[in-house]
This record gives C-alpha cells, structure tokens and sequence, in this order.
C-alpha cells in the first residue's frame, strides 16, 4: 500500500521553508483582460519590486500550487505541474537567476530560492511523492537535480561562488542531503 505525505507535514515543510525565508507564503498575481495593459509590467520600477523578471508556469490535474516570487533583475522562473497535489515554492532575489522545474506524477514537493547572482537550479521530479530543497546563496551556483521513482528526498545548500552539483535518485525511497561552502 502506498502512503501519500500527510497535509500535516507538508504544511510543516512549508511553514518551516517560509520561517527559514523570514517571510510568510503569499503569492503576487495580476489579472490583464484581452487587449488591456496592466498597470505594473516587467518592466516598471516604481514599486521597488523588480525589473524584467519572466515566468511561465504550466499546470494541468488537481490541486497542482506554485508560489513564486521574484525581486530583481532579469530573473527567469520555468515551472511545468502535470499529476496531482504537486506544490513548488520558489522565491529568486538578485540578478540573473534561472530556475527550471519539472514536477510529473503524483504528490511531489519542491522549495527552492535563490540569492544572489547568475544562480542556475534544473529540478525535475517524475514519479510519487518527492521532495526537494534547494537554497543558493551566492554568485553563479548550479545545482541539477533528477529524482524518479517514489518517496525520494533531496536536499542542497549552497553558500559561495562557482559551486556546482548534479543528483540523480532512481528507485525508491532515497535522501541526498548536499552543503557546499566556498
């Protein structure tokens, strides 16, 4: 028989990912009808918040969530959702930074952020109820990281400059934790 994470843990994992931020979830949307042009775009900088920013977000099934937030320049957030209950928490601060996120199946989790400059994180999660943390702090950090199968759970901190990691986890049921400091 397979268990699904309760919602018990993952409202643990996700107020315990927003502490770590300093910051409650919350989620910045705009609604432009056809034809209309909205009064904050990418490119306004009155409010402080940020310049150029993009993100596309795909999402198909039940009860798929992403809060995401972007605060300065040219930053590029890619999230594709297709199964159901998947969530992905992602916030990017700074300049340059690249996101790009996969999450097919069922149940899966991912919180990732990004501080700094020019930080790349490729996710992709295929299979059952995943979870991944991913933080960068820093200037160009990458982190790839691959997890097929069931209840894999993978965790990377990265605090420097020019530190890169790759993890793939096939199978079921295994935990990667990853620090690097420069």
């Amino acid at each position: 028989m397979v268990h699904r994470p309760s919602t018990i843990g993952l409202a643990f994992f996700i107020a315990t990912f927003a502490a770590s931020l300093g910051t409650t979830p919350r989620v910045w949307a705009q609604e432009v009808g056809e034809g209309e042009l909205s009064g904050i775009n990418e490119l306004d900088t009155s409010y402080g918040y940020s310049v150029a920013n993009i993100a596309t977000i795909y999402q198909e099934g039940n009860f798929n969530h992403v809060s995401a937030t972007q605060t300065g320049v040219v930053n590029f957030l890619s999230i594709q959702q297709v199964g159901f209950q998947n969530l992905l928490i992602s916030s990017q601060v700074g300049e340059g930074n690249s996101t790009i996120a996969s999450q097919t199946g069922d149940g899966n989790i991912a919180a990732l952020l990004q501080a700094g400059y020019e930080n790349i994180i490729l996710l992709e999660q295929v299979g059952y109820a995943h979870k991944a943390g991913i933080t960068q702090y820093g200037v160009r950090n990458s982190a790839t990281v691959e997890q097929i199968g069931l209840y894999h759970n993978v965790t990377i901190n990265q605090r420097g400059n020019g530190l890169s990691t790759a993890v793939t986890q096939t199978g079921v049921s295994m935990s990667t934790t990853i620090n690097q400091y420069d």
